[in-house]
């Protein structure tokens, strides 16, 4: 495609923009993308408050309508979606728009508060050949029903277990692993493993998960091709953990 593709984003509002729709919209900013930034809820989260306000289903009904017409979409991320009321409006709103979704189940924060009432079943059903499914390690197992995901071929079996839900690509992300940051890209009959060295970083670089889904829309929203698609993504995101900047 010619010029800026066009990216929904909907995510919590995290005021300071560690994480959520403020670093989305950072990251497809830096990669030449067109934000559109919806709001899914309002967030406080501190060393010790911790609250979220989910958005009225209708408000955000409202703001993706007004997005559509003032012109296309090529890609949509979803971040913390906080209950099934906003899910089914999000679906609803965005129905007959032909573009990638990228999905990031985020239902927890690192630090364990709930962020959502989605149960893995709200998530199985958006799969789809244009859905792409970013869980981390921990998501990849509650997404399957339990057990754990800790080795690169657990991450393989659980992204080969998704894809055959029906999604169209599934990156399971391995930055929690304790022994390097290698990330598992399942598609339809193939799989690629993406390595990465782990990197120290200062606590205020949060949010690489978000920005990962984020940069994965933009590059599927300029038409690049999943496996493509993923290596862009994983490279804009080191590059924040290295500098801090995105």
């Amino acid at each position: 495609m010619s010029g800026a593709p066009r990216i929904l984003l909907c995510a919590g509002h995290e005021p300071t923009g560690r994480a959520g729709l403020l670093a989305d919209v950072a990251v497809v900013r830096a990669l030449g993308g067109a934000p559109v930034a919806v709001p899914s809820a309002q967030t406080a989260q501190g060393r010790s408050t911790f609250l979220y306000l989910p958005t009225p289903a209708r408000v955000l009904r409202a703001q993706v309508t007004a997005a559509l017409e003032l012109g296309p979409l090529h890609a949509v991320k979803l971040g913390q979606v906080p209950g099934p009321a906003l899910l089914a409006a999000l679906r609803e709103t965005l129905e007959g728009v032909d573009a990638w979704w990228v999905v990031d189940p985020v239902v927890r924060t690192s630090r364990g508060e709930a962020l959502s009432k989605l149960t893995r079943r709200h998530y199985l059903s958006l799969a789809g050949p244009k859905v792409a499914l970013t869980p981390n390690l921990d998501e990849a197992a509650w997404l399957l029903g339990g057990g754990e995901v800790h080795t690169v071929e657990e991450a393989r079996e659980a992204g080969r277990a998704l894809v055959a839900h029906g999604f169209g690509a599934v990156l399971v992300k391995g930055g929690h692993r304790a022994t390097g940051a290698v990330d598992v890209l399942c598609l339809p009959g193939r799989e690629l493993v993406l390595e990465g060295e782990r990197l120290e970083r200062s606590p205020e670089r949060r949010g690489s998960g978000c920005r990962l889904a984020s940069a994965l829309a933009v590059e599927l929203g300029r038409g690049k091709a999943p496996g493509v698609a993923a290596r862009r993504a994983k490279v804009a995101v080191t590059r924040y953990l290295r500098t801090g900047r995105d």
